[in-house]
C-alpha cells in the first residue's frame, strides 16, 4: 500500500480555491450505502478513509485497503453531516480510471446540500464540472466549485458507467463566496426519480459531445470524406473500420462452405434526409448471397458502432439522414467451385463483388474446428418465444457446447420434478457437448454428506439418461462445480472429483481457470479446462501443460458492442491457435445483465453495466451482429489453419499465424491469409 499526503493534489486544491477565501471542513461524519463490497478490499476498507487527508498512488488503487470499492452496483449514495451549518463553496473526490482492468470513470456524481435532510439543493454535477475522460490508468480528482449553498447535510449520489467505482478521499470546503444562482429543489421522496432522469440526460449529453445523439444514431464513423449525392463506397474488408476503403470493386477468393463478408459504406451527402432504394441481383445461385444494414446502436463507452445485422431484400429504401451513412454488410457462401457475381447498386450508383470457389469444400476440414462455448443460457429472459431461432442460430454459428444454468439444474430436486429444466432439455439437440454448471459456491452444511451424495447421484444418472435420449453421448456431458475456481475452492472441488469419479468412473469435469495459482491444484482432476485469456494463466498453461483432455480459451472484455470485429472476436481462434488450445468462447452469447429491468440487448444502459451480448432479437428472431460473423469467420479460420498445417506442417502454419496476430489491427491481413490459405489447399 502507497498512501501518503498528496502534495500535487493539495496545490491542485489550492488552485481550484484560493487559500484566502475557502478552507477544508473538518470533523464531518459519513455513511456510505451499500456498503463497499469489491471483494479484494471490502473486509478492510473504513468509511473514515474518506476524510483522513491520505492519498492513494501507485498503478492499483483498487487493491489498496484505503479506498472504497464497488462492484456490480447501480449507485452509491455518500451521506455527510457537517458539524454545523456552512456555507459550502466546493467538493472534491478521489476516483479512479483504469482501462486494463475495466475500471471506468462514473457517469455522474450528482452533488446535494440540505438543512433537515427531507428537501435538498441540488449543486451540481461533479462530472459535469471535470474535464476527464477513461484512460487506461489514472488517478482522477474530481471537483465541484462555486456551490454557495448553506447546509449541514451533504449527499452526493455516485452512478457508475460499469461495475466498478472507487474512492479514497473527500473533501469539503467552506468560506466567503458570492452568491449562486438559485438552485433546484428536490425532496427526498423525489430524490430517485431526480437522479433517474439526470442520468439519461447526462448519457445523451455524452453520446451528444460525441456527435452522435439522438433517437437515431449516424454512423458517421464509417462515411469516408468527399463525395457528392448519394455514394456506395467498398471497404477494404467486412470488417474494416473507419476509413478503410477499397481501391475498386471487391474480388474475394473462397472455398464452398466457407462464410465471406463484404462491407460497403452508403452515404447521404444530399442536403436533405433521402431515401435510397437499395437493390442487388446475382449471376448464378452457385453463390448464395444475403444483404445487411448494420443497425448504429449504442456502446457503453458512447461509442455509436454499426453492428446489429438487418437483412435487407432488393428493392427496398433505406432512409438516411443528411451526412448520414449506412454500412451495408454482404455475406456470401459458394456452394460449388466456379465463380459469382453480385452486383449491388444503391440510388444511381453500383458496385459489384466477385466470388471465386476453387476445389474442395471445407466440409473437408470440419474435424479440424474447435470447440466453442458462449454460455448459452436457455433460461434467459432472452430466449422465450426465441428458443429454436437461437438454437440454429448457435449452431450456424459452430457453437457445439450447451451449458445449463444453476438456477434450473437444482440437482436437490428429482429430474421428474423440476419443469423447468425438464423443459430445456429438447434444445441440447444438436450440440456435441453439455456443461453442466452446479456452482457449488453456495453450498450448504449437508454437502458430500452421504443424503447428500444419494440424492446427488439419483439426480445426475437421471440428467445423463434424459441427455443420451436428446442425442447427447455420456462421455460429452461434464460437471462443472465451480465458475472461475478460486484457491480457497480447490479443496471442495478434488473432494467431489474424487468422489463422483470413484461412484462413477466415466464421469467427466469441467473447470473454468482465471487465476494461474490454481493449475497445479487442479492436475489430474480435470477433463476440460477453460482458460481465461490474461498473460499470468497463460503463461502458467504454457509452463504446466496441463494434464487435462481438452484445453479451451474463453475473455469477458467489454463493452462488447465497440469490441472490434476483427481483433477480439475474430482473432480469438488466431490465439487458440497459436497456443494448441482446442476450444474457444466468450462471455457472453445473450447476456443483458442478469438483473432486473436489464432485459433489452438493444439498450446497453438498462443494467448496472454493459450488455455482453453478440446477438439482437427481433420479435421471434435472432438477429446476428458484425462482431458474432467475425467470430464465425475465426472458427473457419482456425479450421483452414489446422488443415493447412497437416499437409505443410506446423512451422508453416505459424509463419501465418503469426503473421496475422502480429498486425492485430488490420482486418486486410487477415483476409490476406486466409485467401492463402485457400489457395494453398487446393
Amino acid at each position: 500500500m502507497v498512501r501518503s499526503v498528496f502534495f500535487l493534489f493539495c496545490m491542485i486544491l489550492a488552485i481550484q480555491f484560493p487559500a484566502v477565501s475557502q478552507q477544508a471542513i473538518s470533523g464531518w461524519q459519513c455513511k456510505v450505502t451499500p456498503a463497499p463490497n469489491y471483494s479484494l478490499t471490502k473486509d478492510q476498507s473504513q468509511v473514515s478513509a474518506l476524510s483522513d487527508g491520505k492519498y492513494t498512488t501507485g498503478n492499483s488503487f483498487w487493491k489498496d485497503p484505503g479506498t472504497l470499492g464497488w462492484q456490480n452496483t447501480g449507485k452509491i449514495t455518500i451521506d455527510i453531516t457537517l458539524p454545523q451549518p456552512v456555507p459550502v463553496t466546493g467538493i472534491n473526490l478521489n476516483t479512479v480510471t483504469g482501462q486494463k482492468a475495466q475500471v471506468t470513470l462514473p457517469l455522474s456524481v450528482l452533488a446535494f446540500v440540505s438543512n433537515d435532510q427531507q428537501n435538498w439543493s441540488f449543486a451540481g454535477d461533479m462530472m459535469g464540472q471535470s474535464a476527464v475522460k477513461d484512460e487506461y490508468y489514472r488517478i482522477v480528482p474530481l471537483s465541484l466549485r462555486n456551490i454557495g449553498i448553506t447546509g449541514k447535510y451533504i449527499r452526493l449520489i455516485v452512478v457508475p458507467n460499469g461495475s466498478y467505482f472507487f474512492t479514497d478521499e473527500i473533501q469539503v470546503f467552506t468560506g466567503k463566496q458570492a452568491a449562486g444562482k438559485k438552485s433546484m429543489m428536490v425532496a427526498s421522496s423525489a430524490m430517485e426519480g431526480f437522479v433517474k432522469e439526470q442520468r439519461t440526460a447526462t448519457i445523451n449529453k455524452r453520446f451528444s459531445a460525441e456527435g452522435a445523439g439522438g433517437d437515431a444514431p449516424v454512423a458517421k464513423s464509417m462515411a469516408p470524406a468527399g463525395g457528392s449525392g448519394i455514394t456506395l463506397t467498398p471497404l477494404a474488408s467486412g470488417l474494416a473500420g473507419s476509413g478503410q476503403t477499397a481501391g475498386g470493386d471487391i474480388a474475394i477468393q473462397t472455398l464452398p462452405g466457407v462464410s465471406e463478408y463484404a462491407a460497403f459504406s452508403l452515404i447521404n451527402n444530399t442536403a436533405a434526409a433521402t431515401g435510397v432504394k437499395v437493390a442487388f441481383t446475382a449471376s448464378t445461385p452457385a453463390v448464395r448471397y444475403q444483404v445487411y444494414w448494420a443497425k448504429p446502436v449504442k456502446s457503453r463507452d458512447f461509442k455509436v458502432v454499426p453492428d446489429a445485422l438487418m437483412e435487407i431484400k432488393s428493392g427496398e429504401t433505406m432512409n438516411l439522414a443528411q451526412n448520414e451513412s449506412g454500412l451495408l454488410l454482404v455475406k456470401a457462401v459458394a456452394t460449388q467451385s466456379g465463380a459469382g457475381k453480385l452486383t449491388l447498386s444503391a440510388g444511381n450508383t453500383s458496385r459489384t463483388l466477385t466470388v471465386t470457389a476453387g476445389n474442395g469444400t471445407l466440409s473437408a476440414y470440419r474435424q479440424y474446428k474447435p470447440d466453442v462455448n458462449v454460455w448459452p443460457y436457455f433460461n434467459d429472459t432472452f430466449f422465450k418465444g426465441r428458443e429454436e431461432s437461437a438454437r440454429q442460430d448457435l449452431l450456424a454459428h459452430y457453437v457445439n457446447t450447451f451449458v445449463f444454468h444453476p438456477g434450473i439444474l437444482l440437482p436437490n430436486i428429482e429430474l421428474a420434478k423440476n419443469e423447468k429444466l425438464r423443459n430445456n432439455l429438447s434444445y441440447v439437440k444438436g450440440f456435441q457437448n453439455v456443461l453442466l454448471f452446479l456452482d457449488f459456491s453456495g453450498k450448504k452444511d449437508d454437502f458430500l454428506s452421504d443424503t447428500w451424495k444419494q440424492s446427488f447421484l439419483t439426480w445426475y444418472d437421471a440428467m445423463v439418461a434424459a441427455l443420451q435420449q436428446q442425442g447427447i453421448a455420456a462421455s460429452n456431458i461434464y460437471l462443472y462445480p465451480f465458475d472461475e475456481i478460486k484457491p480457497a475452492q480447490l479443496p471442495v472441488y478434488r473432494q467431489f472429483a474424487t468422489w463422483v469419479r470413484s461412484v462413477r468412473k466415466n464421469a467427466k469435469l469441467f473447470a473454468t481457470v482465471s487465476n494461474a495459482t490454481v493449475l497445479n491444484g487442479l492436475s489430474g482432476q480435470v477433463d476440460i479446462f477453460q482458460l481465461y485469456d490474461n498473460g499470468n494463466v497463460l503463461r502458467a498453461y504454457r509452463q504446466q501443460r496441463l494434464s487435462a483432455q481438452q484445453v479451451w480459451l474463453y475473455d469477458t472484455k467489454k463493452p462488447t458492442k465497440s469490441l472490434s470485429p476483427y481483433a477480439y472476436y475474430r482473432l480469438m481462434a488466431w490465439k487458440a491457435y497459436a497456443d494448441d488450445v482446442t476450444g474457444i468462447g466468450f462471455w457472453q452469447y445473450a447476456d443483458a445483465g442478469h438483473e432486473a429491468g436489464a432485459t433489452s440487448l438493444w439498450d446497453d444502459f438498462d443494467g448496472k453495466s454493459a450488455d455482453f451480448a453478440v446477438v439482437y432479437d427481433n420479435g421471434s428472431q435472432v438477429i446476428s451482429s458484425r462482431r458474432w460473423e467475425a467470430f464465425k469467420m475465426g472458427v473457419e479460420d482456425y479450421m483452414l489453419l489446422n488443415a493447412y498445417a497437416k499437409k505443410y506442417g506446423k512451422a508453416a502454419a505459424m509463419k501465418i499465424c503469426n503473421r496475422v496476430l502480429g498486425d492485430a489491427d488490420n482486418p486486410q491481413t487477415g483476409d490476406q491469409a486466409r485467401t492463402q490459405l485457400i489457395k494453398e489447399l487446393e
